[in-house]
């Protein structure tokens, strides 16, 4: 019993820090910057529009 708590505990401090480093580092917004903007960008770039800004 004392060896599956000790294993759900590293379990969950592990995720806690795997978390904390993303956060601290702002990885999730480099990653939308980096990654996923270049491929929003370059499919509204080819959209056609009815009007000029």
């Amino acid at each position: 019993m004392l060896k599956i708590a000790l294993i759900v505990l590293a379990v969950l401090v592990g995720l806690f820090l795997l978390l904390f480093s993303i956060y601290f580092f702002n990885l999730d917004m480099k990653l939308i910057v980096n990654v996923i903007a270049p491929v929003f960008e370059k499919h509204y770039d080819k959209v056609k529009r009815n009007q000029r800004v």
